[in-house]
């Protein structure tokens, strides 16, 4: 083989060795991925997008500060689990914080249904909607990369 074909050569095998150096390195780190963590998250999402919808005006719906006191500690409960299952293992701070986050996004949303005393406009509920499930989105991939 001469100088040229020897150097095409090296040139061609050192971006697959990388992609395949990598390609392991990334496979190797599925032990830590954490199943009830993802599900936890996942059910999250679910669960404060159906409570965006739910206090969202629509016909028949009148305000009961009860309804939403009785909601909120459920969702909440739900995050104290999460955050206390959390708490138990290996301490990873990108999935601690991404909870932390999660959850300050709900008290936030709890908190302006609390002082205005009204559901959310059927509009600010949808870009709200959005914004909310483009977080637990991201969260769910850091869970899906670990």
């Amino acid at each position: 083989m001469n100088a040229s074909a020897l150097q095409s050569s090296r040139n061609m095998t050192h971006p697959v060795v990388l992609a395949l150096g990598a390609a392991l390195l990334l496979a190797g780190c599925g032990t830590t991925k954490d199943a009830k963590s993802r599900d936890e998250i996942a059910s999250l999402k679910t669960t404060h997008l159906a409570f965006i919808d739910e206090f969202t005006e629509g016909a028949g719906k009148t305000w009961d500060d009860q309804q939403l006191t009785a909601r909120t500690a459920s969702v909440e409960l739900q995050f104290t689990n999460a955050e206390q299952y959390e708490a138990t293992k290996k301490k990873d701070a990108r999935r601690s914080a991404a909870i932390s986050n999660l959850h300050s996004q709900f008290k936030k949303n709890v908190k302006s249904l609390e002082s205005g005393k009204a559901f959310y406009r059927p509009t600010f509920a949808a870009h709200l909607k959005d914004q909310v499930a483009q977080n637990y989105d991201k969260a769910l991939r850091g869970e899906d990369i670990r």
